[in-house]
């Protein structure tokens, strides 16, 4: 007789306290997560300390060395101890206090990170001293080396080999330095315009090279001095003061609010006019204060661009923007970072800032107001370009049965499809979108409805929609049933139909092999040109020569100039009627700033007048409205879509494809 098998009972593991260390370790790289935060909360304890001088020295682009020095108050001797030690501050002892914090930093978390990310040391004298000390701290923050030292009054920080024990962040950090490097001036940014009174300076230093000076203010007394300082004289060329306005009846019920909402806060402002040549061609110039606190407001910087585009839809604004509120209406105590802010009055702020926008814009346009713009802007619906202009075409019944008699013979109509055919379809979609969301088969099987967006809807949902619902095998798997109004290919996909505009595809597809394989000629200038760009542009363009070149700028360089000074274009790129400036360089070097290194290998970067000047191209060659298309065409065209690198859109931004409807929704 045999044994009955005993069941086996794993025992369960004992769950344990982690060590103090480990979590030190864990936690500190949640705090400082980029070259950018470290450079930001350094920056930030030198201004809380009253400097009016501050020094950044990054020593190859911040990978060996970020040191920041100030001419502040220093430290006490007798808080050496408690610098680098987790949860030790001198802004606050209880919880309410955060409501009554006036400065950057508070939570004691900077330094203490730091000390666990990288090789800490600090020179710090306090006024009340006779000499500095040489502070060392370990890897949990603990003091551990401490010597006097000759210097002024004020602190310097050193922070060498960042990420030193964090061997994956310490791998990526070196593979996008470049990028790391330029979202760290970019933030240091923010503090040079809003710190008023004060001299903030930043060098580069590459070994064997002199320094190159970054950024630096003059110690002026107002914001667009700091803006001068930093960008440029002609950055503040169209720059205006907004002025708060308390909303109006109709903007405060767009926004919920009560007609008798109070404004009780204020704002300094400084925005671009709306005139298509004062505008920028990218969002590198926007930064949002709260009482003084550069932060990240999502929803803010949503509202202000979508208000400007609806009167320079190819431009963003210049924006500084403070706004002066309560501390207790306003939460900083988000992210470790402390550039997430929640506040009370959020709607209000949103409300406020639309309408004083819209006025101002509003004023400068004259009659030419945003209504005017909605009603000429017909959006994705084809009968706005010149080349769509055709009579509209004859509405499509409504009975399925048109729609497989389709299937044989798609080939009825002579003209595109317009804003008119549009509705059609989607009266189709709509009298069907109806019925059950899951339709059983005739086998009992339920099959999903992949596709809910509306024709007509908006139409960044309905990309995002074709890219979670479509791969690139999927364009190959396509069926042809034909082509309607010579215009567009109508094509099946298991139970779903899609419309396919074939000109905007072949466009597309041609736009994208011209943008990554085109090198630009060049037009040796008779005269050398003086570039005034700011050091991170020069710096950045330096580095970057082949890619400016693609695009056919040259340029002489002399290392040695000071910065700023440093280039001169001797080419520019020609091509038929088509003009290019400094706009265009600055541009491109916002591009490459924004898209990092990695990028480089998948597409070259082109500035936005070059890709007009590419589509423009694509758009002569490619395939035209009107013409007759046979089967093995029509899926050249598709196949064509599985090798682009975004099949979504023309250059031009009209969609190539669009879901026409599912044929579950259609009875028998």
């Amino acid at each position: 007789m045999m044994d009955e098998p005993v069941a086996t009972i794993e025992k369960s593991k004992k769950i344990k306290a982690i060590n103090k260390e480990t979590i030190h370790h864990i936690c500190s790289g949640q705090v400082v997560l980029d070259l950018a935060i470290a450079v930001k909360e350094l920056v930030e304890n030198s201004l809380d300390s009253g400097a009016t001088v501050i020094d950044v020295k990054l020593n190859d682009h911040g990978k060996t060395c970020i040191s920041v020095n100030d001419n502040g108050s220093g430290v006490l001797e007798q808080d050496f101890k408690g610098l680098g030690l987790k949860h030790h501050t001198s802004k606050l002892r209880e919880f309410i206090d955060l409501t009554e914090v006036n400065t950057f930093g508070f939570r004691g978390e900077a330094l203490s990170s730091l000390c666990a990310l990288s090789e800490l040391s600090i020179v710090s004298r306090h006024s009340s001293s006779e000499h500095g000390f040489k502070l060392e701290f370990d890897r949990n923050g603990v003091l551990t080396k401490k010597e006097p030292c000759a210097r002024e009054r004020g602190t310097t920080v050193h922070v060498r080999n960042i990420f030193k024990n964090l061997p994956v962040r310490a791998k990526e950090f070196q593979k996008n330095l470049r990028k790391e490097y330029a979202r760290a001036i970019q933030v240091l940014y923010g503090y040079c315009l809003v710190s008023t009174d004060i001299k903030i300076t930043c060098y580069n230093l590459v070994s064997g090279k002199s320094p190159n000076l970054i950024v630096a203010t003059r110690n002026s007394d107002n914001v667009l001095d700091n803006v001068n300082s930093v960008f440029g004289k002609k950055a503040l060329d169209g720059i205006v003061t907004l002025e708060l306005q308390s909303p109006n009846e109709a903007t405060l019920q767009e926004f919920n609010l009560p007609d008798n909402v109070t404004v009780d806060f204020d704002w300094e402002c400084y925005v671009s006019v709306c005139d298509h040549a004062t505008g920028r061609s990218s969002p590198d110039r926007q930064f949002f204060y709260v009482n003084g606190r550069p932060c990240d407001l999502t929803k803010v910087s949503k509202l202000v661009n979508n208000v400007y585009h609806k009167y320079n839809n190819k431009q963003y604004p210049f924006v500084f923007l403070n706004i002066k509120l309560d501390r207790q209406s306003a939460d900083v105590n988000v992210t470790p970072d402390k550039r997430t802010i929640f506040f009370t009055q959020e709607r209000l702020i949103l409300a406020t800032l639309k309408f004083s926008l819209t006025a101002k814009w509003d004023k400068m346009q004259g009659n030419f107001t945003a209504k005017t713009l909605t009603e000429l802007n017909f959006g994705l619906k084809r009968a706005i370009s010149p080349s769509y202009a055709h009579p509209p075409a004859k509405r499509l019944q409504t009975s399925p049965s048109v729609l497989h008699k389709a299937r044989d013979d798609i080939k009825l109509r002579k003209k595109p499809m317009n804003a008119e055919m549009t509705i059609s379809l989607t009266m189709i979609k709509e009298k069907l979108k109806a019925r059950e969301n899951v339709v059983e088969t005739p086998a009992n099987t339920k099959k999903r409805i992949k596709y809910r967006i509306q024709m007509e809807g908006d139409q960044g949902d309905a990309e995002k929609e074709l890219q979670r619902e479509l791969t690139k095998d999927s364009f190959g798997k396509m069926e042809i049933i034909g082509q309607f109004n010579l215009g567009f290919i109508i094509a099946r996909l298991d139970e779903d139909l899609f419309i396919i505009d074939q000109h905007a595809t072949d466009e597309k597809f041609r736009f994208e092999k011209l943008s990554n394989g085109t090198k630009l000629k060049t037009q040796k200038l008779i005269v050398p040109k003086s570039l005034n760009f700011n050091a991170l542009n020069e710096t950045i363009l330096i580095e970057h020569q082949q890619t400016f070149e693609d695009n056919g700028f040259t340029f002489k360089i002399d290392e040695q100039a000071e910065s700023g000074k440093k280039i001169e274009l001797i080419g520019m790129p020609v091509s038929g009627g088509w003009q290019f400036g400094q706009e265009d360089i600055e541009e491109l070097a916002f591009l490459i700033r924004e898209g990092g290194a990695e990028n480089k290998e998948k597409h070259i970067f082109r500035p936005s007048r070059v890709r007009q000047m590419l589509a423009s191209r694509a758009c002569r060659s490619a395939v035209m409205i009107g013409t007759a298309l046979n089967t093995s065409e029509m899926q050249r065209l598709i196949t064509q879509m599985a090798e682009m690198q975004s099949p979504w859109n023309c250059p031009h931004g009209r969609p190539t494809i669009r879901h026409l409807l599912s044929l579950l929704l259609i009875n028998k």
